[in-house]
């Protein structure tokens, strides 16, 4: 099927480096390194194994084909970003969710970026997009160690949160949000939000530690549409270091702040976002800036009485 877009793909960035780090041991004498030394080498296998990040942008209103993203190389992608309007779409006949997702095409052929503003049935039972734009970033983490899960509103109330791995012993995974489904009416409020969640202790929706993704999106009360959000975890090397934190803008406003700082590679990505996501406007969401150097610092645009959370390895 032919898919005509509105609005032509504005940026595609990417920074693929080959630099993995590939150790060996020879058997026989070894001298025993310092504690110090085994240190600096988990951190450089750290940074080499991240010198492979790559960062993909795409924004468009009708694009159902999406675009691949795949590498050559083994990779889990999550999302780095997404803005304009998830507030329509639908599920049934020739309806189409909004959406800003990181996936597969099935059959399996590679990792794509969807970013689209929903579609519905007209009286023809023809499906009629809603050309309403939604812009969606993902950053790939040179890993093939990865976790899955995704959450489905329900109906008449909140789903629970659903657990997408167990908490890691070293502390050496980190989970992101992968993909935002929207439908009519799902993120049509500032109290809306997507996001993954790490668990160290239980509680009533939360009934053993780990990592779960949760949402408070609401199922369409007219055709029973359902809303999804996409978690993924991510295993990194030994040496990782891990930052994080929040970043608010309030309304009608744009707060841009840098979220690293210092030498090395880095590697950042959304863990949640809340606030409404239905206006037709590209940058209103939250949008990040990946480093044009391999080495330098990422930093995240949020717009419009919005709050997003991020997490970045080093």
């Amino acid at each position: 099927m032919k898919i005509s877009m509105t609005v032509p793909m504005f940026r595609h960035l990417t920074r693929m480096t080959s630099a993995w780090l590939l150790g060996a041991l020879s058997l026989g004498c070894v001298a025993v390194p310092e504690e110090d030394e085994l240190a600096e080498e988990s951190i450089a296998e750290a940074s080499a194994a991240l010198s492979g990040w790559g960062f993909w942008a795409w924004g468009t209103t009708t694009d159902y084909d999406g675009i691949d993203i795949s590498s050559a190389s083994p990779q889990t992608c999550v999302l780095a970003g997404v803005a304009g309007n998830l507030n329509r779409g639908g599920q049934w006949s020739n309806d189409v969710e909004s959406m800003a997702w990181v996936g597969a095409k099935y059959p399996a052929t590679g990792t794509f970026l969807y970013a689209h503003g929903g579609a519905y049935t007209d009286q023809n039972n023809q499906r009629v997009w809603d050309n309403n734009p939604v812009n969606a970033q993902a950053t790939c983490f040179p890993s093939n160690v990865r976790d899955d899960a995704s959450w489905t509103s329900d109906d008449g109330s909140v789903s629970p949160p659903v657990k997408i791995a167990d908490l890691d012993p070293n502390n050496l995974r980190q989970c992101y949000l992968s993909g935002l489904w929207g439908i009519s009416g799902a993120w049509s409020s500032s109290s809306r939000f997507a996001r993954v969640v790490k668990k160290t202790t239980t509680d009533a929706t939360h009934p053993t530690t780990g990592w779960y993704v949760e949402a408070n999106l609401p199922s369409d009360p007219y055709d029973g549409s359902h809303a999804r959000v996409f978690g993924t975890c991510v295993d990194f090397p030994l040496g990782t270091v891990f930052t994080s934190g929040s970043v608010f803008a309030a309304a009608s406003a744009t707060n841009t702040v840098a979220i690293t700082s210092g030498t090395g590679i880095k590697g950042c990505a959304l863990t949640g976002i809340t606030g409404a996501l239905n206006q037709n406007d590209w940058n209103d969401g939250a949008v990040m800036t990946a480093p044009s150097t391999t080495s330098g610092d990422w930093s995240l645009s949020v717009k419009n009485n919005k709050t997003a959370t991020w997490a970045c390895a080093k």
